[in-house]
């Protein structure tokens, strides 16, 4: 057996070294789309006590989030890393408290820029690569347990730290875009269905004006159920399946209208009824199925269990089978996916600091980053690659071994020699190239 390094020396002289080298594909990406001029254009001058352009602080911030780095304060890493500077066009990295300072002394003006920015993007990029004639909306919210002294840190519903102060950001995503379309940030205290006409009002006032209300559904869980969301669903046009709370309520009902046998002994009936202080009846659909076929059905759909059978009920208004409610609604669990992604690989749950209006900031960009690396992936990588979380994207072609070089007045950048993905990333970075955004984009 051949023995390991036995003698080894020691030569601190790299300056262009890296262990994301993938990065270059993003940073490509977002030079494609402009996006350090649109941020200098709108983020006119940097808040006071602040060395560092805003634009290159919020683009250093985006690329911290794409690259997986999950607290501020280990950032410190990228200060040895050339490349990641050559990148962001930084000759030295700003550290954790330029980054916080930053974050803090960002007025909410340009926050609000940054979220319109934001949305340009999304809806420049709306139509590519294929243009889209409906759209699914799935809300959700999703508790963030906090440890510090936050503003906005309350205690409410908390099902895996409870007593503990949290946020309680709610959120919507478009499923087949795989987009986030809009989100706030809200205090721990506030419910679930708080903001929720709103948010989808907001929601609507992004939607392109080609596409028609009838072909757009809202998709949400029993947090939501309420009579006043429903009402403004019903004037919006649009199709929605709303989870309901209190399915026993819905029981004798659902008997008395029988229930239809389907698969494995599970059974679906539907009626119209109007709850109280409702304007008007609607259709609901109460499905049943077999305690022992589902022992892992999450709480929010297994609302009520009696003997044999669990219970779940949905109002709706899309003219779909009974059956096919169920099986429709059944496709939010890619915002369940969407949210994990958030939490583990986007730091959703690493709120930097105390300040309100910084974590507001935080938040959005994280949002941003999150849509950066879909828009990538949709627009640069193979069709194989469409539905792959931010975790695949960022292990198969960001985090590389990598050092930038210049031969013969050329750049270089020197990547591992048996990179399994060689050729997609080489197609990738061609497809960057040849991308051209839509007439309107580029004369803005």
């Amino acid at each position: 057996m051949r023995k390991g390094l036995q003698t080894l020396d020691f030569l601190f002289e790299g300056d262009a070294l890296t262990h994301f080298g993938g990065l270059f594909l993003i940073q490509r990406f977002c030079n494609k789309l402009r996006l350090r001029r649109r941020l200098q254009r709108i983020l006119k001058s940097a808040p006071a006590g602040i060395d560092y352009r805003p634009e290159d602080l919020i683009l250093t911030l985006l690329y911290v989030l794409i690259a997986g780095i999950q607290r501020v304060n280990k950032t410190e890493i990228l200060q040895y890393n050339g490349l990641f500077l050559a990148l962001v066009g930084l000759t030295r990295f700003p550290d954790q408290t330029a980054l916080r300072r930053f974050l803090k002394r960002l007025p909410p003006p340009a926050i609000r820029e940054v979220v319109r920015l934001h949305d340009q993007l999304r809806r420049e990029l709306f139509a590519c690569p294929m243009p889209r004639t409906q759209l699914e909306f799935h809300m959700d919210s999703v508790v963030l347990t906090l440890y510090g002294k936050q503003q906005g840190a309350r205690k409410g519903y908390n099902p895996r730290k409870k007593g503990r102060p949290s946020y309680h950001p709610i959120l919507c995503f478009e499923a087949h875009g795989q987009e986030f379309w809009h989100g706030s940030l809200r205090p721990g205290d506030t419910a679930t269905n708080t903001g929720a006409r709103f948010l989808v009002r907001r929601c609507l006032a992004k939607v392109p004006s080609h596409i028609a209300r009838s072909r757009i559904r809202f998709l949400a869980d029993a947090g939501y159920f309420g009579g006043t969301l429903v009402d403004e669903l019903d004037q919006a046009g649009c199709g929605y399946i709303i989870v309901a709370s209190k399915v026993k309520n819905f029981l004798p009902m659902a008997h008395r209208a029988g229930f239809k046998r389907m698969h494995f002994g599970w059974g679906v009936a539907e009626f119209r009824y109007k709850p109280q202080k409702w304007k008007a009846a609607h259709r609901f659909v109460v499905v049943r199925r077999p305690v022992e076929d589902d022992p892992d059905q999450p709480d929010q759909l297994t609302l009520f269990q009696l003997g044999r059978f669990k219970y779940s009920a949905y109002i709706t208004n899309l003219d779909l089978k009974a059956e096919n409610i169920w099986r429709t609604y059944h496709s939010r669990a890619n915002i369940e996916k969407s949210i994990r992604e958030l939490l583990n690989h986007l730091a959703l749950n690493k709120i930097p600091t105390q300040t309100w209006t910084a974590n507001v900031a935080f938040f959005q960009l994280l949002l941003f980053a999150y849509n950066l690396v879909h828009w990538f992936k949709r627009l640069c990588l193979p069709k194989e690659y469409f539905r792959a979380t931010v975790e695949t994207i960022r292990d198969d072609f960001l985090v590389l071994p990598g050092k930038l070089t210049c031969r013969a007045g050329r750049n270089v950048l020197q990547l591992p020699r048996d990179y399994h993905h060689r050729e997609i990333f080489l197609k990738a970075a061609k497809t960057i190239e040849k991308m051209r955004l839509p007439t309107g984009a580029r004369a803005k």
